[in-house]
């Protein structure tokens, strides 16, 4: 199934390529915030769970930055959904496409909100606290992880998708695992990567941007990739498709 992945992967090469517009919002989020709120490491932007004169530009910022991301993850979960079901490109393109990315977006900024609420109170009551909410937002972004896909592949409304998101999982739990094992794998080499450059070329940042280049352009799409195609084999046409192969 690991092959049929990176298949996918490279058959749709220049939709996950478009991942790399994001870096455009590295400097936008990093330059005139730095060392306010914000850093730059394995292959993430991190912002601190504070309030500040900076914050409502960020949070603004973060939710541009959402609005592009929620596009490309659309399109590269279509694209794997076009492939597995032959599904009518052209009218998919025109008229659906638009509206899986809306509903993406709105999932993924009321989930920013909320997880940005929560933490910023959490730390303020202490290390226990903050824990704890770190805890609870793992669970909540797992229980939420096949969202797009049920966007997408079963063209939900979000609220419904974030149902059979946490439906899938109770079904799919070898599946879920699976893409749980394949991230942290990923993340691993991320952070190896960062390590090796940065020996080198530490004056550079060349480990922190290479790790995010990574992530962006083959992490995040790949990952999607995989969470779609074991979505995609809930499907007994596509499960049995897929076998012969």
């Amino acid at each position: 199934m690991l092959n049929r992945c990176f298949e996918e992967y490279k058959n749709n090469i220049k939709v996950c390529l478009l991942f790399a517009l994001l870096l455009l919002f590295v400097p936008l989020f990093l330059i005139p915030f730095f060392g306010t709120g914000t850093a730059l490491s394995s292959g993430t932007i991190f912002l601190e769970y504070r309030l500040s004169s900076s914050t409502p530009l960020l949070v603004l910022l973060a939710v541009l930055f959402l609005a592009l991301y929620s596009f490309f993850v659309s399109l590269v979960v279509f694209a794997v959904r076009r492939d597995l079901s032959k599904v009518k490109v052209e009218f998919y393109l025109d008229e659906m496409v638009k509206k899986f990315a809306v509903r993406i977006f709105i999932f993924y900024t009321i989930l920013m909100v909320i997880i940005f609420s929560l933490s910023t109170i959490a730390s303020a009551l202490g290390m226990q606290m903050m824990l704890a909410f770190l805890a609870l937002a793992f669970i909540i972004s797992l229980a939420f992880m096949f969202v797009p896909q049920a966007i997408v592949v079963d063209e939900l409304p979000f609220i419904a998708a974030m149902r059979e998101s946490m439906s899938f999982i109770r079904r799919n739990i070898k599946e879920t695992l699976a893409v749980l094992v394949l991230g942290c794998a990923l993340l691993l080499i991320v952070g190896v990567l960062e390590y090796v450059l940065d020996l080198f070329f530490m004056e550079f940042f060349a480990g922190e941007f290479a790790a995010l280049l990574f992530t962006l352009i083959f992490i995040v799409p790949f990952v999607e990739i995989a969470k779609t195609y074991f979505y995609m084999l809930k499907f007994n046409l596509i499960r049995k498709s897929e076998l012969v192969k």
